[in-house]
């Protein structure tokens, strides 16, 4: 079945795209360099910067001298991301472009605070790490195999240019695109592409992308090349691309840490990458509001001074919407009939960091039929980005939270859960979610 793509000449950019070098322009300040974030000036404490203080002061060892892949795996060991998280993507969407092709496509893992960047070749490895107080934080892992050195720098302007644009909603944030990508590697910008996440319909997923595992009658654009047409369009079959168990035609897996490219590993990314992108952008935004507010108070000489405006408590109550649409899966595309199914070791390395109920019922619990996971609350609820966001966002969110999965909420999110849905999503959190339900009120704040 060849086809074409409409054409689009919106110039879209990549991949997951990390680090692409921008030319240097003349811009207004980010917003988010402005108090109360104060991002370029505020010392990061996630992850990455505690290995970076670990390294230099002697506390963990990592050996530059490892061949290559054995350096990896034992990086990840040490950042306790699961091998079995590996994806890859063969598109040329990277700083390292000359690293990346079909024959030699790159890696990428993650855990559920951070994303790890591999393109096999280099010695450069890009990091993503969420950090308390900053969303997220780029880096760039150095080793010198030669010197025996390992150095982290933590980047910015670059990652920018494609990390804090409309795509992101002007805050550092991820980016995952699905592209029409010829034999070479090289996206065929002008057929346009996809951004992804779990709304996404499944056949306009993975272009640029391998992906094993079985999906049914459904295709998608993974594991296929396009050509380039003339009137800027592409030219492509999807059928060469489906089902796809091993990866041995397209390349040598044993350079890689495992032989998959998992679609669940992959649908598990999307959704998680979405949900930092929405908490991120309901920390800065209410963060922002709450100073603003306060500051205002202040001025105007109010006899409370930490008191909330009206229009700061709208902001906090649309925040609280649009993370609570990404938690509970507002919208998820349907899979295709008859479901997805992998037989990579991703789903039983995703379900040892379940908090399960005394049922033994947990957010990691995959259904994988018509929808991805079996309870549809997203275990995000538990990373570390969402528990640290400011305490009038968190409990807005958490309150309406108990409402929607109690049926007494007059919204229309969560409408989507059946009651007997809702009632073990509840339970769960009841066990496993320090504090929920919330049992007090913050005074002068989200009524």
């Amino acid at each position: 079945m060849h086809s074409l793509t409409q054409p689009c000449y919106l110039g879209a950019l990549a991949a997951l795209i990390w680090l692409i070098p921008a030319a240097p322009q003349a811009v207004a300040e980010d917003t988010f360099d402005l108090p109360p974030i104060n991002y370029s000036k505020t010392t990061p404490t996630d992850r990455i910067a505690r290995l970076r203080d670990q390294l230099k002061d002697g506390t963990v060892h990592l050996d530059a001298t490892l061949p290559e892949k054995a350096f990896v795996g034992e990086l990840l060991r040490i950042l306790e991301v699961p091998a079995a998280s590996q994806t890859l993507v063969f598109s040329k969407t990277s700083l390292q472009n000359s690293h990346i092709n079909p024959k030699q496509p790159r890696a990428l893992y993650f855990s559920d605070d951070l994303y790890f960047g591999w393109s096999h070749g280099s010695n450069k490895f890009e990091i993503m790490s969420t950090d308390p107080k900053l969303g997220l934080v780029f880096y760039l892992l150095e080793r010198d195999p030669n010197a025996g050195k390992v150095e982290i720098f933590q980047e910015s302007a670059e990652c920018f240019s494609c990390h804090a644009g409309g795509r992101t909603g002007g805050r550092p944030g991820t980016v995952i695109r699905s592209l029409y990508v010829e034999e070479n590697g090289q996206p065929i910008f002008s057929a346009g592409s996809f951004s992804v996440d779990h709304t996404t319909p499944f056949e306009d997923r993975w272009g640029g992308w391998y992906v094993t595992g079985y999906h049914g009658e459904s295709r998608h654009l993974g594991n296929i090349f396009s050509e380039a047409l003339p009137d800027g369009r592409a030219s492509f079959d999807r059928e060469p691309g489906a089902n796809i168990e091993k990866l041995e035609s397209f390349f040598d897996i044993s350079d890689y840490l495992v032989p998959t490219s998992d679609i669940v590993a992959l649908m598990v990314m999307e959704h998680q990458s979405a949900v930092h992108n929405r908490i991120i952008e309901g920390d800065f935004t209410v963060r922002s509001a709450i100073y603003r507010s306060r500051q205002l108070n202040r001025e105007l000489g109010l006899d409370d001074p930490n008191g909330l405006s009206e229009s700061c408590i709208r902001i906090i109550h649309h925040q609280a919407e649009r993370i609570l649409e990404y938690l509970l899966f507002q919208d998820e595309a349907a899979l295709p009939e008859g479901g997805i199914d992998s037989k990579g070791t991703f789903a039983a390395a995703f379900g040892d960091a379940a908090r399960p109920n005394r049922e033994g019922r947990s957010l990691r619990d995959f259904q994988l039929l018509d929808r991805l996971f079996k309870y549809r609350c997203s275990y995000m609820i538990y990373s570390e980005a969402f528990q640290n966001l400011p305490e009038e966002l968190s409990h807005e969110i958490l309150t309406r939270l108990d409402d929607i999965l109690l049926g007494r909420d007059s919204g229309t999110i969560g409408d989507h859960l059946s009651g007997s849905e809702r009632e073990r999503i509840r339970e769960i959190l009841e066990e496993t979610l320090p504090g929920f339900p919330l049992t007090k009120t913050l005074v002068g704040s989200v009524d």
